[in-house]
């Protein structure tokens, strides 16, 4: 007879599993390594734009938040704070939470636009194949309304229409759009987001100003570009109505308690919690042409493109100056 041996599998333990975590080095700006990160079963979910399902999908949507992206110039990393959320003995799985606050500076496309914003994301760890399964996002509102108001602009306008008109040419057709100026007028039309929390998948002017990014290399985002409802090559149809996923559904309470937590120990204002123009007390304080990135571990080939200057006086913008009211601020910000 026989003798079968049965290795029971160890159970997953929580410093095994982060060890594992860290060993992997997962870095989103390493576009490079994504295929080692992710497979066709990970998801990247924003809720207020949709979710991103296996490696390309991924891939794309992260290239649109860092240079190389139409929009944006630099993307420095001032601060990054690291937490264990849990573990699930049976997927075999851990999920960790990152914060981060970044200075952005947008193209000139997008008006070089040069502020600071918060985010939030959590990421499950697979432990048997080594890869991601699920990172949900997360971008205060604020931060929503003033990156995608920062695309107003007659350049990022015509850059949607060209894309359609020279890269979705059989989207252009099924629009009956006679020249450029005719798709710009209609892309202007649109709101910029939907409702309370800023959701823009639906038929926005932002969704069409996010699948253009996508839509110049790859041709399966035309559909998302058309002002009439259209199907992908996957069937869906994109850009015509939110999905409205709650937030509730990506982070709890306690996440998001933390979240505030942090963006007040940031320095930002508890009704502004996504964003703000970059504080400055004295000029060393802005970046200038040239300047490499900011990361606190890892030096950035990418840099500033356009020179900022600290400004003291009359705000321009909602919080340009920052400090105690009534008492006048001291402090200025950069601006470009």
């Amino acid at each position: 007879m026989l003798a079968f041996m049965v290795t029971a599998t160890p159970s997953l333990t929580i410093p095994d599993c982060a060890a594992d975590f860290v060993a992997a080095q997962l870095n989103f700006r390493n576009f490079d390594k994504y295929d080692t990160w992710f497979d066709d079963n990970s998801t990247m979910t924003l809720a207020q734009t949709g979710v991103y399902s296996g490696v390309d999908d991924i891939l794309e949507y992260s290239k649109f938040i860092f240079p190389g992206s139409p929009y944006v110039a630099a993307n420095g990393l001032f601060r990054s704070e690291n937490s264990f959320v849990s573990l699930d003995p049976v997927k075999r799985s851990c999920v960790f939470k990152r914060m981060n606050h970044n200075r952005y500076q947008h193209t000139e496309m997008a008006g070089n636009a040069l502020y600071e914003a918060n985010t939030m994301f959590t990421v499950e760890w697979r432990f048997d194949d080594k890869k991601v399964g699920k990172v949900n996002v997360y971008y205060d509102p604020s931060f929503l309304g003033y990156f995608f108001s920062a695309l107003s602009t007659p350049a990022v306008d015509n850059f949607v229409c060209k894309t359609m008109r020279n890269s979705c040419p059989a989207v252009w057709a099924a629009n009956e759009l006679t020249n450029i100026g005719e798709c710009e007028a209609k892309l202007a039309a649109l709101p910029l987001a939907e409702g309370e929390y800023l959701y823009v998948d639906g038929n926005t002017k932002s969704c069409r100003k996010l699948h253009a990014v996508f839509a110049v290399d790859n041709a399966h985002h035309c559909a998302h570009l058309s002002f009439k409802p259209m199907a992908d090559p996957k069937g869906k149809i994109k850009c015509q109505e939110s999905a409205q996923q709650p937030i509730s559904d990506l982070f709890s309470d306690d996440d998001l308690a933390k979240y505030a937590a942090f963006v007040a120990e940031e320095g930002f204002d508890s009704d502004q919690k996504g964003w703000r123009l970059s504080p400055c007390e004295a000029q060393a304080d802005c970046p200038m042409a040239g300047d490499m990135e900011e990361h606190p571990k890892k030096k950035s080939n990418n840099s500033y493109t356009v020179d900022a200057k600290c400004v003291f006086g009359t705000p321009t913008e909602r919080r340009l100056l920052f400090g105690p009211t009534p008492v006048t601020p001291k402090a200025g910000v950069c601006v470009p």
